[in-house]
């Protein structure tokens, strides 16, 4: 589970980072909440589940690992961690 205010603390640390780059927002997200999961990935590699959070250039997904597979939730109850997918401009 992820609690409110740990979702919180991640929302505000992609809404206010500088740069829209997920690798170093994961890095911060690790450095500043121990133990919390963070995975990263390109919003392309992502079919048929709406973020959690869309903000320029990082959409918030949640990762649960409920079943016997890892999956992506939209449950905070069910999450263990969190993806950050990296959203480019198509054009």
């Amino acid at each position: 589970m992820i609690d409110r205010e740990t979702l919180t603390q991640v929302t505000i640390a992609i809404a206010e980072a500088e740069f829209r780059d997920v690798d170093l927002i994961a890095a911060q997200l690790k450095a500043k909440i121990d133990g919390l999961i963070v995975s990263t990935c390109d919003e392309d590699d992502i079919c048929g589940v709406k973020p959690l959070a869309e903000t320029p250039g990082v959409n918030l997904y949640l990762l649960s690992s409920s079943g016997a597979c890892l999956a992506l939730t939209r449950d905070p109850e069910n999450a263990i961690g969190v993806v950050l997918a990296q959203v480019t401009d198509a054009g």
